[in-house]
């Protein structure tokens, strides 16, 4: 008999950008000129456009090349162009463009489709199969569900930081506690970090208040509690209180999303898994910051756009704790044109190494036009591998991916735009299911949607990787792509994303040296026969670190006297899980060959659900330990075999795991 105990309206989002408020231009001041030929260049820039000076930017960022910028506003009778060209050729300046518009569009699309089916993070043996889903499932199955410690930025209309299925994951600026709060904070989770999961434990009820009344603690009590909002830059990068990030069009810290876009994209790379609630992002636990620059109308100017991404870049500068900023998701875009400042931005972003995950846009695959080879849109089609004109400005690598929408049936989705040199992957993105602003969930198709699977998919692999620079993360991830036929001839690699194949990648050691007998003993990727001394012993059949976790071996463990502690999880996941919902995985179990309860002997597990039943292997009868792979709570021929406890001298129970 088996000893069960268990631990702890849809809518179609496009994308572009226009050109409809030309009467705003960005002009760009040469680089290393002193404060006083600065404010000159400005009195005569002025002077000769009959213009309005509306920002002067200065890049946070400590990128060599950097220009400030100047954003002016025209009055009715000046036009644009004239303007851009007269100051192009003035001494001071670099250059002049257009303070472009961009915005994310809404069209309603079978909004009472209820059914739940998200199979943009099934897989090949998710318990809904889909072999086109971006595989998420059966990270999950190993155990791997993300980190706190890296941070995406998403660079939309801000983020519903109340929703139930966000406020969680939604990014916490370390260096804005103050030390006084900081004093009487308990890092619950020991990352090194204060965030959501620690702010939601009782331990820190004496630092926070639940000032919205929903239940629990977000970002909204945050915002409205004098102790976190002090009105002081405690942090110094120049913004006041910006505890969640920043929203660049209002000019406050107040990163609400009131368009709904963003909470979408937030929930694809980030909602909270293993809640019984709602959905699940690719990361069940992460860290997302919100910077607003898309209205509530889905506009937004080029300026804010670029604020937006090096505040990104400032923060990654000053990173705390082994946080690690990872990417940028940039749903948004279109056939605006080469912008030379927001392209410097980047340049800036990947040279502290940040990615760029843009989308490749929604113009349909049937026209010419949509090919980005040919009809360049931006920003998907940047390059910081490319010279720029300030100072030539260049990365050592590509930091820009961009991703085009799969359906689930991987055909190239009808509206997505396509470039066999221009679009690296596809993802999916037609009608995903996920968080809403208002605390819902909606089901949307686009580009957009595509994006944040592979955003998500990084943040991931940088879990388990957090030493990975953005180079290599790029490498891995176009390298893991599967080939699909709607793909040849439309995207770089050819290929769709697969989480699991690029989790494959995650690098580990060979050989660790075990630690003296008595402590900790580790073992390697291959079949080992690991013996306790006469201590209380540590003994791992895997290596402590590195993504393998005893796929395709059986090891034998063996405690000896004392107390021994039986590794088969961490926080890495469950060893020895083949990551299949429809095999029981024989091939990859450990074998403890003389567990004692009455020596204090304990199996050390990953939360989860776990069956303990009789299995003759070898024609011998022992306990099994089995894994509920499938979630449904019932052992059955597919749950994944951990371990066999041989030798069982005496009745085993819950008492006897340890829950890591």
């Amino acid at each position: 008999m088996a000893i069960h105990f268990t631990a702890k309206s849809s809518r179609l989002l496009k994308t572009s950008w226009s050109t409809d408020q030309p009467q705003e231009i960005l002009v760009r001041i040469e680089a290393g000129l002193a404060e006083a030929q600065v404010a000159q260049t400005i009195r005569d820039t002025i002077a000769k456009t009959d213009s309005k000076v509306e920002e002067i930017i200065h890049p946070a960022a400590d990128s060599p090349g950097n220009s400030t910028l100047v954003r002016l506003s025209l009055p009715v009778w000046t036009s644009a162009d004239r303007a851009i060209s007269v100051l192009s050729k003035s001494p001071g300046i670099e250059s002049a463009e257009i303070n472009v518009r961009v915005h994310v569009d809404f069209a309603s699309n079978d909004t009472y489709y209820k059914s739940g089916y998200t199979w943009g993070v099934y897989g090949d043996d998710t318990p809904i199969a889909n072999p086109y889903g971006s595989q998420a499932g059966e990270a999950w199955t190993q155990g791997i569900t993300g980190s706190t410690k890296v941070v995406t930025g998403v660079i939309d209309t801000g983020i519903d930081y109340t929703h139930p299925d966000l406020y969680l994951n939604v990014w916490i600026n370390q260096n804005e506690i103050s030390t006084e709060l900081r004093s009487g904070l308990v890092d619950m989770d020991q990352d090194g970090l204060f965030t959501f999961y620690d702010l939601n434990d009782a331990q820190n009820a004496g630092s926070v208040s639940d000032l919205n009344g929903n239940g629990r603690i977000d970002a909204g009590d945050l915002l409205n509690d004098q102790r976190w909002e002090n009105g002081i830059d405690d942090g110094g990068n120049g913004f006041v209180d910006d505890i969640v990030g920043w929203d660049f069009i209002n000019n406050d810290n107040d990163i609400l999303d009131d368009n709904g876009h963003g909470t979408h994209v937030s929930g694809t790379i980030g909602a909270i898994g293993g809640n019984a609630d709602g959905v699940a992002g690719v990361n069940w636990c992460t860290q997302i910051m919100g910077l607003k620059f898309l209205a509530a109308d889905g506009s937004g100017s080029l300026s804010d756009a670029i604020k937006a991404l090096d505040y990104f870049t400032a923060a990654a500068r000053d990173a705390q704790a082994g946080e690690n900023f990872v990417a940028t998701n940039n749903s948004w875009g279109g056939e605006g044109g080469y912008s030379l400042s927001l392209h410097e931005a980047i340049v800036r972003a990947a040279r502290h190494d940040i990615l760029f995950v843009s989308a490749a846009g929604n113009g349909g695959a049937d026209m010419l036009g949509d090919n980005n080879d040919y009809s360049l849109q931006y920003p998907s089609n940047f390059n910081t591998t490319a010279k720029v004109l300030s100072k030539q400005m260049v990365a050592s690598y590509d930091s820009v991916i961009s991703v085009a929408a799969l359906t689930d049936r991987g055909s190239l989705a009808d509206f997505s735009n396509y470039g066999a040199n221009s679009v690296d992957l596809a993802a999916p993105g037609d009608m995903i299911l996920s968080t809403m602003a208002g605390g819902g969930y909606a089901y949307a198709s686009g580009t957009s949607m595509a994006t944040p699977f592979v955003t998500g998919a990084l943040a991931l692999y940088a879990s388990l990787d957090p030493t990975a620079n953005a180079a290599e993360l790029k490498a891995v991830l176009l390298s893991s792509a599967v080939q699909t036929g709607s793909l040849s001839g439309k995207a770089l690699t050819g290929g769709r994303l697969d989480i699991s194949e690029m989790l494959k990648n995650v690098p580990f050691p060979d050989q660790l040296p075990s630690l003296a007998v008595g402590e900790q003993l580790f073992g390697t990727r291959r079949k080992d026969d690991i013996i306790g001394g006469d201590g209380d012993d540590f003994i791992s059949g895997v290596p402590a670190k590195g993504g393998y976790r005893g796929n395709g071996s059986i090891d034998k463990l063996t405690g000896m006297n004392g107390a021994d502690t039986f590794a088969l999880g961490d926080s890495r996941g469950l060893y020895y899980s083949n990551s299949s919902n429809k095999k029981p995985g024989l091939n990859d179990y450990a074998e403890i060959t003389d567990f004692s309860r009455a020596e204090g002997d304990k199996i050390q597990l990953k939360h989860g659900t776990y069956f303990l039943d009789p299995i003759a292997i070898k024609g011998t009868e022992d306990i099994g330990l089995f894994a509920d792979t499938n979630h449904n709570n019932v052992l059955d021929k597919t749950d994944e075999l951990i371990a066999i406890v041989g030798n069982l001298h005496t009745t085993i129970s819950s008492d006897d795991f340890l829950f890591v």
